[in-house]
């Protein structure tokens, strides 16, 4: 079939051409944002955690009677956390794996240029390692005379920090990332890289830019009255939602205390997600109202294309025309709109796409995608086509007699 006569008659009906192109262009461009960042979405639930998360919980515990001496408080949980049975490890954190939004411009040099890298810090006891059972990969292990443990306010914070592995080798590639020295901001204390351990994953705020694994871990409690440390307790396999209720019981035993949240991390990974999911789904939704409109109005301008060309078809029908041939003619014209559409729906598409990907310093782009979401409209435009079509063929050729 030739294609210039289909072009010629787009050209005469080009304010309905025009509308159906945009129409067309403005569902790629929407359908293509939403399942490219939910795409994204779906590939950070499949990312490992990095810890088992389904036997550590997390305890927070706060005092509204200011009088009480904090410190010895927390020792007093400390003795009574160990000596519960289950329990295997206990650790004082301001920063919980899924939640860690504490996040810092982390700089290689101390030089007004320098290039900051984003990374969640968790401020905590080294005994973290041990209940986020983290394996070392490179230097050694934080230890005790590391440690920065004081509710003064006078204490300098801790020089030793470990870092991830992720953010070793966003910093250094393949060096080793011990005994480097980090400034966590333009112009503050350096600190020194002693060790490097396996990737936890962080929170929201770094997970939605792909930098879900880049954490350090700085061995240091300056606590106070009104910024208490949480607990992260590991305890034995199979028994973290049965000890909840009985550990919330030990922090009880301190008067003027109440407890705001006690959860297995279980829990709070799944409400990190929670969120982006929900969005994800909001728009996939949309977008699929969206394409059946689309589709539904591809169906009917094609029909009132086809009762404005009844004369037409009528003598294309007269002077040979199969009935094939008219589905033909009008799935064609489809294609070409379609097409049309789908390169200007395209262009928009990697424009919102790169912006977003600066924005978010995440990569949403996924052009095997966008190739998918251009095919598939192109059938599902192509099957609201056909109805209208079918009903063009069976236009009969005695119409040219008639006199409307």
């Amino acid at each position: 079939m030739e294609i210039r006569p289909i072009l010629l008659s787009l050209k005469q009906n080009k304010f309905m051409t025009i509308v159906t192109v945009l129409q067309v262009s403005l569902t790629m461009a929407v359908l293509s944002s939403a399942i490219l960042t939910t795409l994204v979405t779906l590939r950070a639930w499949n990312m490992p955690s990095g810890i088992h998360h389904n036997n550590i919980i997390r305890i927070n515990a706060e005092f509204y009677d200011d009088t009480q001496d904090l410190g010895a408080a927390m020792q007093r949980d400390l003795q009574r956390i160990k000596a519960l049975p289950g329990v295997q490890d206990v650790a004082r954190t301001y920063a919980v794996p899924f939640t860690a939004e504490d996040v810092v411009e982390l700089y290689q040099t101390n030089e007004e240029n320098a290039q900051p890298m984003q990374t969640a810090v968790f401020e905590a006891e080294t005994s973290l390692l041990d209940v986020l059972q983290l394996k070392l990969l490179d230097g050694r292990r934080l230890s005790s005379a590391d440690e920065v443990i004081d509710g003064t306010g006078a204490s300098q914070g801790a020089a030793s920090v470990m870092v991830s592995e992720a953010l070793a080798k966003a910093l250094f590639n393949e060096q080793s990332a011990v005994g480097k020295t980090l400034w966590l901001s333009k112009g503050g204390d350096p600190v020194q890289v002693v060790g490097v351990y396996s990737n936890v994953m962080t929170g929201e705020r770094l997970n939605g830019r792909g930098m879900s694994y880049h954490s350090l871990i700085r061995p240091q409690l300056l606590w106070s009255q009104e910024n208490e440390p949480e607990y992260l307790i590991r305890v034995e396999d199979g028994r973290g939602a049965a000890m909840i209720e009985e550990l919330v019981s030990l922090f009880y035993q301190e008067q003027g205390r109440y407890v705001g949240a006690s959860e297995l991390l279980t829990r709070v990974q799944k409400r990190m997600y929670d969120g982006r999911g929900s969005r994800a789904m909001i728009n996939l939704v949309i977008s699929a109202v969206l394409m059946l409109i689309t589709a539904v109005g591809i169906a009917g301008l094609t029909s009132f294309q086809v009762n404005q060309r009844r004369k037409q078809i009528g003598t294309r029908r007269a002077l040979g025309a199969r009935k094939s041939d008219i589905i033909r003619y009008f799935l064609t014209e489809n294609t070409l709109i379609t097409w049309f559409g789908c390169l200007l729906g395209a262009l928009v598409t990697l424009f919102l796409i790169f912006d977003l990907s600066k924005r978010d310093e995440e990569n949403y782009l996924n052009m095997g995608a966008i190739g998918l979401i251009i095919l598939s409209m192109w059938v599902i435009n192509a099957i609201a086509t056909w109805l209208p079509a079918r009903k063009a063929a069976k236009i009969s050729p005695a119409i040219v007699t008639r006199g409307n």
